[in-house]
């Protein structure tokens, strides 16, 4: 495999062509983990990450109510929008039972409005976020140091959920909340109106001091504004699940929002990037000027990383190592 690593992005030249792929892409962390593969295998096991070909009508046929007609998915005689089409995909892909999206659609299905439904697809459209096996999803909210909503609205009839004077409501993890229904603004062209706000990450990072992860009945979505790139979704209820610790890639999560069902490998690269920061912090500290990248691999024993897991972890790390007469050196 030839290929060019750069700070945010990997360029593979693969069937004679240059596929560029983001390090925020779900597949970069698989397409990394690949090179532990013999040098043989690789561009196979690469070519399947970038181009699965096992979602086939007979890969779903056995699914009641699924079917595959000129490249349009169907459910229940239903054309799925392209977004949900795309997490039937990742569902078939990532070896899951498709009954986690019946679930989902089901939910769906309770929503009493159509424009809601319609702009919940725009939403999802930013990035496939998961979801869980009681068939709601997964997204993200910023909130204050103490948990509390950044803002609040004391107009705002609060079901359930522990609320302040002034309207900021905790989201404690484990926390149920819900208000209202019209107590939320379904008009998307007021960007900055009154309901319960959850996000992308890159949303929720932008507004709160601390991230955590929600969970949502796409029942519950009521509208989603039109600013910051339909990121943001207006919602009557969630439940917050965990605090954030890393984004969260699978196509399905359990009903906790634990990511288990499939192997994460974003967290387990987050994890292993960790792991030579350490290593080559504890050589510093030691006194060394250099070590070599073999030995970071040695570190791994039994279990070796390749070589380019290595250094795209240094890379992310802004270490610096250099070739001397084919010995890689990360100067300290």
């Amino acid at each position: 495999m030839t290929y060019i690593i750069n700070q945010t992005s990997i360029i593979l030249f693969i069937n004679n062509e240059s596929v560029r792929l983001e390090k925020t892409d779900r597949k970069y962390p698989k397409i990394i983990k690949s090179f532990t593969l013999p040098k043989e295998e690789q561009e196979d096991a690469i070519n399947q990450i970038l181009y699965p070909t096992d979602f086939t009508l007979e890969s779903i046929d056995k699914v009641e109510g699924f079917q595959i007609l000129e490249d349009q998915v169907y459910y229940n005689g239903e054309a799925l929008p392209l977004v949900l089409s795309q997490k039937v995909q990742s569902i078939v892909n990532d070896d899951l039972p498709l009954e986690h999206f019946a679930k989902f659609w089901n939910n769906l299905q309770d929503n009493p409005s159509s424009t809601s439904v319609n702009e919940l697809m725009e939403f999802l459209e930013y990035k496939e976020l998961p979801i869980t096996e009681d068939g709601h999803f997964l997204a993200y909210k910023g909130v204050s140091e103490d948990y509390y909503s950044i803002h609040g609205n004391p107009n705002t009839v609060v079901i359930k959920g522990e609320v302040t004077p002034c309207g900021k409501i905790l989201n404690n993890i484990g926390s149920q909340i819900e208000v209202k229904r019209r107590n939320v603004d379904d008009n998307r062209n007021h960007h900055c109106s009154y309901g319960l706000h959850v996000g992308s990450l890159d949303y929720a990072r932008s507004f709160g001091t601390r991230v955590v992860v929600v969970k949502i009945n796409p029942k519950d979505v009521v509208s989603v504004p039109s600013d910051y790139n339909c990121q943001k979704c207006r919602v009557s209820a969630y439940e917050v699940v965990a605090d954030y610790a890393y984004e969260i890639t699978s196509s399905v999560t359990d009903e906790d929002g634990n990511d288990t069902l499939v192997p994460n490998f974003a967290k387990e690269r987050t994890a292993f990037v960790d792991r030579i920061d350490n290593y080559v912090n504890k050589k510093r500290k030691e006194g060394y000027d250099e070590i070599t990248v073999q030995q970071i691999q040695n570190s791994f024993s039994p279990e070796y990383p390749s070589k380019q897991e290595v250094l795209d972890a240094l890379q992310e790390l802004n270490e610096y190592w250099t070739d001397e007469d084919g010995v890689l050196v990360v100067i300290l």
